[in-house]
C-alpha cells in the first residue's frame, strides 16, 4: 500500500531510479495457523530446501541499487522486458504493462522471485521495498538475544506483514534473503489474497509463507496473536494505506498535472483508510500496548515526513523510549520513511535506529546506542593493546560477566547497575569488611543473575584503520539511557589515564 509518487510528465522516458540461539518465545518449530480457506496442512519448521529461491550473501544485497538501474543491461538480461522497452533503454512510466514488467524484471533477476500481478491491484517498486527488508534485517541483527550484532544463520525469525497486497513483495523478499525467516501474511481483500497465495506456491515457498485472510478491516485486530495461536513475533511490518478518504484520493488525482511515477492503479482497499498512515499505525501502536514484549520489533512504512513526528510523539507519550526511525531514498525525488518500536530492552545499532532526523529536529531522535571512547595510533600502540586497557578496566569491575573475543577485538559485558560509580566501590569495600565479620563466602548475588535480566549490557569493540585503533562502545541492552553515558564517562577516563 503505497501512496502516489510524483513523476515526469506523461510519456516522459527515463531511467528507474524509484523512489545457538533461540527467536524470543518460540521453540524450534514454527506455529502456523492453518487459514480456513486453504486445504493444505500448516507448515512447522522452515526447510529453505524447497523452495527455488537461490540464497545470496548479504553484501550482495546491500549492493543492490545503489546506483541508477541500467534497463538497456536489464533488457539483455531478461528477454520479457527488452520487449517492453523503446529503443532498446527506455522505459515508458505511463505504461502500466512496462512498469508491471519492471517489477516481475527486477524480482527475478536479482532475487530469483517469480511473481503474477493482476492490474487492478498496486504494483510495488522492487528497491524501496526491498529497503524496507534491508532496514528490518539491521534491526533484528542488531538486537538479537545471542548479542553478536550481527546477522545470526542460527536464529529462527518470524514477521508478520499486515497488508500483504497482491504481490507478497515483503515475505518473498524476506525469504529470498534469509533461509531462517518465515512470515505471516494477512489482508482483508480476496483478490490480492488468492494472487499473494499463488505467488507463494510460484516459489516454493509456502512452508515459509502463511498468508491469512482478515475478514473486517476496521473491527479484526490488526496483530490478531491470540487469534493465530501465535505466542510471539520477531517484527511485524505494513505499508499503510496512505488516504484518509476516497474523496481525498479523487481530489489529489484531479489536481495532479501527471501522472503517479508507477502507473499501476492500486484498488481503494489498499490506498484508503480512516486517517491514513497515521490512523492506521495508531492502530497498531494501541494494539502494541497490550501485546508488549509478545513482539519485539512493531514497524511501519511512512509516506509523509510530518506523519513521523506525529507519531514519535505519540510512543513518547506512551513511555515509549526504545525505537527506530529511518529513511528510503531512491533517486532524487522519491523518499519514504519508516518507524519502529520496542518493548524489550535490547537496543539497535545507531544505523537502524537514527537513519533519519525528523522535521521537528534531532530532539525527536531515539537516544544513540554508540559511542567512540578513544582512538589510539595503530602506529605506536596497536590494536592489542588497546584492547588490552579495555579488559583491564573490566577486570576491576563487579560486572555479572565479562568476555573478549580475541578473533573479532570485541568485548561483551553485563552489569546489574552502576558498578564504576564511586558510591559503589565504598559499598562494596564496606560490605567486604561486614562478610570478614560473618564468615560468609563472600559472593555477590549479581554474578547469579542471567545476562538477559540484567540492567545494562555492552559490547566494546576495537576499530582498525591504517592510521588508529579506536574503542568503540555498544549499548546492546538496559532501559536506563543515563546508565550507559555514565558507563562510556569512566571508561574514557580510564583509557585516557593509561594513555598518559
Amino acid at each position: 500500500m503505497d501512496k502516489a509518487d510524483e513523476s515526469p510528465a506523461r510519456g516522459t522516458k527515463r531511467k528507474y531510479a524509484d523512489d545457538g540461539t533461540e527467536t524470543i518465545g518460540f521453540s524450534n518449530k514454527l506455529s502456523i495457523i492453518e487459514d480456513p480457506s486453504n486445504n493444505s496442512s500448516p507448515a512447522e519448521t522452515p526447510d529453505a530446501s524447497e523452495s527455488l529461491v537461490v540464497l545470496r550473501d548479504d553484501e550482495y544485497f546491500k549492493s543492490l541499487y545503489t546506483e541508477e538501474t541500467d534497463f538497456g543491461l536489464l533488457g539483455r538480461r531478461d528477454p520479457e522486458f527488452q520487449a517492453v522497452l523503446q529503443h532498446g533503454s527506455l522505459l515508458d512510466f505511463s505504461d502500466p504493462a512496462a512498469v508491471m514488467q519492471l517489477t516481475k524484471t527486477l524480482l527475478k533477476v536479482d532475487f530469483g522471485l517469480r511473481v503474477e500481478l493482476p492490474t487492478d491491484r498496486l504494483c510495488p517498486p522492487v528497491p524501496n521495498r526491498h529497503n524496507y527488508i534491508l532496514w528490518l534485517k539491521d534491526l533484528i541483527d542488531s538486537s538479537g538475544p545471542s548479542y553478536l550484532e550481527a546477522y545470526d544463520p542460527a536464529r529462527r525469525v518470524v514477521g508478520l506483514d499486515i497488508g500483504t497486497g497482491a504481490s507478497l513483495i515483503y515475505p518473498l523478499l524476506g525469504c529470498a534473503q534469509r533461509s531462517a525467516w518465515s512470515f505471516v501474511a494477512t489482508d482483508v481483500d480476496t483478490k490480492s489474497l488468492s494472487n499473494a497465495r499463488a505467488n507463494a506456491v510460484l516459489n516454493g515457498l509456502e512452508p515459509r509463507i502463511r498468508v491469512v485472510g482478515r475478514r473486517d478491516a476496521v473491527a479484526d485486530p490488526l496483530i490478531p496473536l491470540d487469534e493465530l495461536g501465535i505466542e510471539k513475533l520477531d517484527f511485524t511490518m505494513t505499508n499503510p494505506p496512505f488516504y484518509t478518504s476516497a474523496a481525498e484520493l479523487a481530489d489529489l488525482a484531479a489536481s495532479k498535472r501527471r501522472p503517479p511515477n508507477s502507473a499501476c492503479t492500486g484498488a481503494p482497499v489498499e490506498m484508503v483508510c480512516a486517517g491514513g498512515e497515521v490512523g492506521f499505525v495508531r492502530r497498531i501502536v494501541r494494539e502494541s500496548l497490550a501485546l508488549h514484549e509478545r513482539v519485539q520489533w512493531y514497524t511501519a512504512m511512512l509516506g509523509k515526513q510530518a506523519s513521523l513526528d506525529v507519531l514519535i510523539a505519540d510512543l513518547r507519550g506512551h513511555g515509549v523510549t526504545n525505537y527506530a526511525v529511518t529513511a528510503f531514498v531512491q533517486g532524487n525525488r522519491t523518499r519514504r520513511w519508516a518507524i519502529g518500536w520496542s518493548f524489550g530492552a535490547r537496543r539497535p545499532s545507531l544505523s537502524a535506529s537514527r537513519g533519519c532526523e525528523p522535521l521537528g529536529g534531532k530532539s525527536l531522535l531515539p537516544w544513540p546506542t554508540e559511542q567512540t571512547i578513544w582512538a589510539w595510533s595503530a602506529a605506536e600502540t596497536g590494536s592489542e593493546r588497546l584492547g588490552q586497557v579495555v579488559c583491564d578496566a573490566m577486570q576491576a569491575l563487579d560486572l555479572v560477566s565479562w568476555s573478549w573475543d580475541e578473533s573479532r577485538s570485541r568485548g561483551l559485558g553485563f552489569s546489574d547497575g552502576n558498578v564504576w560509580s564511586r558510591a559503589y566501590r565504598r559499598k562494596k569495600a564496606r560490605d567486604a569488611i561486614d562478610v570478614q565479620h560473618s564468615g560468609a563466602d563472600g559472593r555477590s548475588p549479581a554474578t547469579q543473575k542471567p545476562r538477559e535480566k540484567c540492567a545494562f549490557g555492552f559490547s566494546v569493540t576495537i576499530r582498525t584503520d591504517k592510521d588508529n585503533a579506536t574503542a568503540v562502545l555498544r549499548w546492546l541492552q538496559g532501559n536506563d539511557h543515563v546508565l550507559f553515558e555514565s558507563f562510556a564517562g569512566f571508561l574514557r577516563n580510564f583509557v585516557r589515564t593509561e594513555s598518559e
